[in-house]
């Protein structure tokens, strides 16, 4: 059987000329790309990983057409990869992505192309595949605990494991020992998508989701179709789109860039949607395939910087996609999601281009079940199962975008990650414990931490098991969407902070009230911080207004005690990957900044964030209420009222309300009272 293909090669041959045709297309095209490109005969100095993705499209190309031009142009580009005496430049030589995805790429052209090499050719690449495969492998087993082998919740994993899978699939009757690289794997993986999180969001944000994504799907499909197991049974796999659709921007080409995410334009995969519509009959997904291969293909292919990108994936695009799944655009799906794993809320106000799109997260380091799960497994059997250089400190961090403008940013792919070019709050200029760790040394272990053995930052490395962020409660309906994120003990432990809780209320209105409970045993200074690409200006005393492009975003600011207005601009510079050094990406962060004028234990910062088109003018004017413990903001748009109180002292009673709670929102249309909300944390929680 050739692999992916099944026994379904003539009906491939048949699709091609109609219902396929467009996919052909785009197949071809990549192989003529493929033929005016000039491989290195010496291995060159970067990553090799399209070399094996070449492979495989010119392969399935000599397949499907019978044509000698792609048999001597798959044998070439097979053949370069094959003389190179090593798979890899510079960072874990033979032994990690670029040898996963040569074995990926290779492994299928030898299933596909073997019966038409002649026997020395068959045996050249049978052998490399072998040493190749063996180099990986005892890598593996030999590092167990302390490499990706056992970093079950990260990328490498995921990508080594399925390239090596593909290999011994495609050799295991010439070459028996593969049996041993299929039965260790196919265990991994089935205990990856056990404790993968059954939501289907992804630590690493949307661009490892896409680089990641058809290496999971092969590696489910070759396990089901010869171990006749169904991995795509699992919770992962069942919701990993749902995951990646609301992370998508409104404008359906950009992304949502939580994490290690190279840019707003890496996270498409037509042949991933294109699967997941076709496993789960999801017409969603099917839509969003083809909107990605219509219309943002080659922007996406020309802006991205994960490599090899887009593009490669062309054979499995062909291959996955079923043109019987109609398309359905997403019009009538909820505008609110959320992802407990993560603590990831989502909410938009449409499906349109121009829709509110906010994001915002917080969960232990990693998203709760990785966290929970890998403290166990080091514990059990002294292993380091936490991979989280890719992970930000991100806990209550927000995405806003709008109008299709960015008006709250990530700054996107960034090793040393830090609390203050996040939108958070630092005290007294310091963020997340780890931070710290990292910078004076470690708890358990001094010497790890000296300078020229730290090797890559990770913030996360020494955090204690307690050093968790969660969300205390999220609800949406009745025309209100509620989400509190609780951080406290993720921040250092000298500044003995007790509370630090995110709350984001969403009337329906057009505009987001923002409330940060902030309380220490000590009195600090308690600076805001919110990203963008724009500086922000202020327009009255507390009102403010950052304008960039097609969108606005007014601020409107109050806070229990004086705050002082200021801006700030930094440069960050992050390598892409330590295989491509001269790779440097450059984001510059335009930083919104509060701070309370004199240090306080105790205070409450309330933003209204009130995104409108840059052609429109202010919708809302805002009153500030602050008597005693009692604060909160009046919203007066056109035809609508707000009020919105908060309780210092959790005792709050409305004349519109007869019960205590927390806060209260009312809102009012020509004096009448539409809807209304108040929250009582100790007891039945938003009622409405």
């Amino acid at each position: 059987m050739k692999l992916l293909l099944k026994n379904e090669l003539d009906g491939l041959k048949r699709d091609i000329q109609k219902e396929k045709g467009e996919q052909f297309t785009r197949l071809l095209e990549q192989c003529k790309w493929y033929s005016e490109q000039k491989l290195s005969v010496e291995h060159p100095p970067t990553t090799i990983t399209y070399i094996g993705m070449g492979s495989a499209n010119l392969s399935l190309t000599y397949l499907l057409t019978g044509q000698k031009q792609y048999f001597e142009l798959a044998k070439h580009w097979i053949f370069t990869a094959v003389n190179y005496d090593v798979w890899g430049y510079k960072f874990l030589v033979d032994v990690d992505l670029s040898a996963s995805w040569l074995l990926y790429g290779l492994g299928l052209s030898y299933s596909w192309l073997k019966d038409d090499l002649n026997p020395e050719e068959r045996k050249l690449l049978l052998e490399k595949l072998i040493l190749q495969g063996n180099k990986i492998f005892r890598y593996g087993q030999e590092n167990k605990g302390n490499c990706w082998s056992t970093d079950y919740w990260q990328n490498h994993n995921w990508i080594n494991y399925s390239g090596l899978l593909t290999a011994a699939y495609a050799i295991k009757d010439e070459y028996k020992e593969a049996s041993v690289w299929i039965k260790e794997i196919v265990e991994n993986f089935k205990y990856v998508l056990d404790v993968m999180p059954e939501d289907g969001s992804n630590y690493e944000g949307t661009g490892y989701w896409r680089y990641s994504v058809n290496f999971f799907l092969t590696a489910a499909e070759l396990i089901r179709d010869f171990e006749g197991i169904d991995l795509f049974q699992t919770g992962y796999l069942k919701n990993t789109f749902w995951y990646k659709l609301y992370q998508t921007a409104p404008n359906m080409e950009e992304n949502i860039n939580f994490s290690d995410v190279h840019d707003t334009r890496s996270s498409h995969s037509v042949a991933a949607y294109y699967k997941l519509a076709s496993e789960y009959h999801n017409e969603y997904a099917q839509w969003l395939g083809e909107e990605v291969r219509t219309k943002y293909l080659f922007r996406e292919a020309y802006q991205s910087k994960l490599f090899p990108g887009i593009m490669p994936e062309a054979f499995l695009e062909l291959i996955w996609y079923n043109p019987e799944i109609k398309r359905k655009a997403p019009d009538d799906l909820p505008l609110t999601r959320f992802w407990p794993d993560l603590g990831l809320a989502v909410i938009r106000s449409g499906w349109d281009r121009d829709s509110i799109h906010f994001s915002f997260k917080a969960s232990a380091p990693g998203g709760n079940i990785q966290w929970k799960e890998s403290w166990k497994l080091n514990r059990a059997n002294n292993w380091r199962t936490r991979s989280l250089t890719h992970y930000h400190v991100d806990f209550n961090h927000f995405i806003l975008k709008a109008f299709d403008s960015s008006l709250a940013i990530d700054e996107g792919f960034h090793r040393t990650s830090k609390a203050e070019v996040h939108s958070l709050i630092t005290v007294d200029g310091l963020g997340c414990l780890g931070e710290e760790i990292w910078n004076q040394g470690s708890l358990s272990d001094p010497e790890l931490f000296d300078l020229n053995s730290k090797g890559i930052f990770n913030v996360w490395r020494d955090v204690p098991e307690d050093a968790v962020a969660s969300i205390e409660h999220y609800s949406s309906g009745n025309g209100y969407t509620y989400v509190v994120g609780e951080s406290s003990k993720l921040y250092d432990r000298k500044t003995k902070l007790t509370r630090n809780a995110r709350n984001v209320l969403y009337s329906e209105l057009g505009y987001f009230i923002i409330f940060d409970e902030l309380e220490s045993e000590e009195s600090h200074t308690y600076t805001w911080h919110m990203q963008s690409e724009q500086f922000a200006r202020e327009i009255r005393k507390n009102d403010f207004e950052i304008a960039n492009g097609k969108g606005v975003l007014n601020i409107y600011s109050s806070a229990t005690t004086p705050v002082a207005f200021s801006t700030k601009e930094t440069v960050l510079h992050e390598i892409m990957t330590p295989q491509r050094p001269t790779d440097v990406r450059e984001i510059v962060l335009r930083t919104f900044l509060l701070q309370n004028e004199q240090k306080v234990g105790n205070m409450v910062y309330i933003n209204v964030l009130a995104p409108r088109s840059a052609f429109g003018q202010e919708f809302i004017k805002v009153k500030r209420i602050h008597v005693e413990d009692l604060v909160g903001v009046e919203i007066i748009g056109e035809d609508f009222e707000e009020t919105f109180l908060f309780s210092q002292n959790g005792i709050l009673v409305h004349k519109d309300i007869n019960e205590e709670g927390k806060w209260i929102s009312v809102v009012k249309r020509n004096g009448k009272v539409v809807k209304k909300a108040l929250y009582q944390p100790t007891h039945a929680g938003l009622k409405y």
